[in-house]
């Protein structure tokens, strides 16, 4: 009985050192990004212009100015193909070929196909799309949730995404329902804590999700307006 339990903790610390092991370790030499494993056995040159770190078992890298994915043995996994990617998240990430945004699956098939201007990752259940000049929401079928009508907005962060429309920032939930009317001049996405930054002309506040004010904020510096304005 003790040998057989031995032998479960065994390989349950085998599977977990696995698990562990299974992404490379980025590294910079010559100004070229290599792979390392945890050990600091070198599995990928440092060959690539670019590269990332590991997210699921895969990392992008560039090369010819043409981004692709590797995958935990350092091999290419997927091609260089892309002018733009970002890793993968539940599987599903946002790439951009011959100019338009579309979804790929780790296999590298696109499950959205590319003909969107602009892509953000998927949050909430929910990624932010811009088409023909206007930004909404789209779900993991590539169906409009939210329709493409906002001049602008952030992707969904604890269950509201800020939305511009008429130069004016106010929040949405999922379902596109209003949850602050469009009153702000910038805003932030919504903290864990429920919190999130506005500005009112000058003046910078911290409201709750019902816009309460919370705490009027001091020291507001330019480049944190800067920042803001994004």
């Amino acid at each position: 009985m003790k040998q057989t339990y031995a032998l479960l903790l065994f390989c349950l610390f085998a599977l977990a050192s696995f698990g562990q092991s299974t992404n490379l370790i980025r590294f910079y030499q010559n100004a070229k990004v290599g792979y390392k494993d945890a050990t600091g056995v070198v599995i990928v040159q440092p060959e690539y212009v670019a590269g990332s770190e590991f997210s699921e078992g895969y990392a992008i890298v560039m090369q010819g100015g043409k981004r692709g994915y590797i995958n935990a043995k350092g091999e290419v996994a997927i091609p260089f193909l892309y002018d733009d990617a970002c890793l993968f998240v539940n599987g599903i990430a946002f790439v951009m070929l011959n100019k338009k945004y579309g979804f790929i699956n780790t296999k590298g098939a696109f499950i959205i196909q590319p003909a969107f201007d602009y892509a953000e990752q998927f949050s909430n259940g929910l990624a932010l799309v811009t088409q023909d000049g206007k930004t909404g929401f789209i779900n993991t079928s590539g169906a409009f949730v939210i329709p493409a009508q906002y001049d602008k907005a952030m992707s969904f962060h604890n269950g509201a995404a800020a939305v511009r429309s008429n130069g004016k920032w106010g929040y949405i939930d999922a379902n596109g329902k209003t949850i602050l009317p469009m009153q702000y001049d910038v805003a932030s996405a919504f903290r864990p804590d429920c919190t999130a930054e506005v500005l009112i002309g000058r003046e910078r506040y911290k409201i709750d999700r019902t816009g309460k004010v919370l705490e009027k904020l001091k020291g507001h510096e330019e480049e944190e307006e800067r920042e803001y304005r994004k």
